[in-house]
């Protein structure tokens, strides 16, 4: 049987964040100021260009990209998620998101992430040919065909689980979760190697012989929990918080 053409779940925000801040450039207004603006018709080029390298490597036309939500159901397990990213966006950035939303088949869902809204569309059952295209390690955490732009590869359910508990403990800078201070990738690994019992116990062990508790575990989890289709609420449109 010939298998459906491939559809690529891509990670829309990576490409257009990229594509904004390569179209942005100054212009001189008069003679004292200096303004920064943005090309919508080189971010839109860079944006064909990248989807046709795309999908020539993977032989296809289906394409689906996922966007962040402004609202972020992380924010309310803890305030402070990624209020260090204090950077403002390129310019121009949401006028090229508004013009894909009326040229590809897009998807943004309430309250999520665009890893959030690519954990589910991969998990929820009806896709039985694509691969999730995104650079982010936390993708890492869903157990299907992934290309992060370097090598592609497909996630075992062994491996995902046991990503997701690494960064329980090493936590993520990058998003502004600390996990157990002092444990980065290497010990949370080797931690999780050695377990005694379930991963999540061992988590939380190790979150106690650190001075946390685990409700400190928990909210940690669950900032570091990407979410598939059984943590979503299809009826109500909202996120079923994770507990193991």
């Amino acid at each position: 049987m010939k298998l459906k053409p491939t559809t690529i779940l891509l990670d829309a925000d990576y490409f257009f964040y990229r594509a904004a801040c390569a179209s942005e450039y100054e212009m001189t207004w008069d003679a004292d100021l200096t303004v920064i603006a943005g090309s919508l018709t080189n971010g839109q080029k860079i944006i064909r260009s990248d989807i046709k390298k795309l999908k020539e490597r993977f032989d296809t036309d289906q394409l689906v990209m996922t966007f962040t939500d402004l609202e972020n159901f992380r924010k309310k397990i803890d305030s402070t998620y990624k209020s260090n990213r204090t950077k403002r966006k390129p310019c121009g950035f949401k006028r090229l998101l508004n013009w894909a939303m009326t040229e590809y088949n897009c998807v943004r869902m309430p309250q999520l992430e665009a890893d959030d809204v690519l954990g589910i569309l991969a998990s929820r059952g009806d896709l039985t040919n694509f691969v999730i295209v995104s650079p982010d390690k936390d993708m890492e955490q869903i157990p299907c065909r992934i290309y992060n732009l370097k090598e592609e590869f497909t996630q075992t359910p062994e491996k995902a689980e046991y990503k997701l508990y690494e960064q329980c403990l090493s936590g993520d800078t990058v998003d502004g979760y600390s996990g157990v201070k002092g444990i980065g990738k290497k010990k949370a690994q080797s931690i999780l190697n050695n377990k005694e019992g379930s991963y999540w116990s061992t988590v939380v062990k190790t979150y106690y012989d650190h001075g946390y508790n685990e409700a400190d575990a928990l909210r940690n989890l669950r900032l570091a929990k990407i979410l598939q289709a059984a943590d979503w609420d299809f009826n109500k449109k909202e996120p079923i918080l994770f507990t193991p």
